[in-house]
């Protein structure tokens, strides 16, 4: 082989590694490994497992998801093509002073601590992980339609949400084979070991 030829082959491959690099960089999330906040991404939740559980739109709204990364997702309330509210979660995993602010509240929704931030911002803790937020947007929102908003996520389902390392932990755990207890009263059999016979000495 010549020269030239293993200089043009090397330059391919080189170019064929950087072009991929380049292609795959927008869905580095996705991909196994990797971190969030020095959190290894297997241990946070995707933030696509949030959009399902966002309030649905009413009459003359729109839910519209503007951004979606690991540990987070968030989404525009619009009426009438206005904008009116920010609706986010996020995964505190990642920014554990996220839950500082819930540490010493009373009040709660649906069982959850609840926050009011300034004049235009609610959020809640579920499950002492996930934050759920309402900010308001434009001519703001009062405080009950944030509350009332807040409570229209799925936070049952939310609660319930597990990271993918979590999830496969369940699964392997689920395939182990189980023994079962003995009934009532039942008595497990007893083995009887007997030790052999001695040997005739030789």
């Amino acid at each position: 082989m010549s020269r030239l030829l293993r200089w043009v082959i090397g330059i391919t491959i080189a170019v064929t590694l950087i072009g991929g690099a380049i292609l795959l960089l927008p869905f580095s999330t996705w991909l196994p490994g990797g971190t969030v906040a020095e959190i290894s991404t297997r241990e946070v939740v995707n933030g696509t497992e949030f959009n399902a559980l966002f309030p649905s739109a009413a009459a003359g709204e729109s839910v519209v998801f503007t951004q979606e990364k690991r540990g987070f997702s968030e989404a525009k309330l619009k009426h009438d093509g206005q904008v009116t509210a920010l609706l986010a979660i996020s995964d505190t995993v990642t920014a554990p002073e996220a839950r500082t602010k819930f540490a010493a509240v009373q009040t709660r929704l649906k069982g959850w601590p609840l926050v009011d931030q300034g004049a235009q911002a609610s959020a809640l803790l579920v499950a002492d992980r996930f934050q759920v937020k309402v900010i308001g947007q434009g001519s703001g929102l009062e405080p009950e339609r944030r509350h009332e908003l807040l409570g229209a996520f799925d936070l049952q389902a939310l609660a319930a949400l597990q990271p993918a390392a979590a999830s496969r932990g369940r699964l392997a755990k689920a395939a182990e084979p189980r023994r079962l207890p003995p009934a009532s009263g039942e008595q497990l059999p007893q083995l009887e070991l007997k030790s052999a016979a001695p040997q005739p000495a030789s």
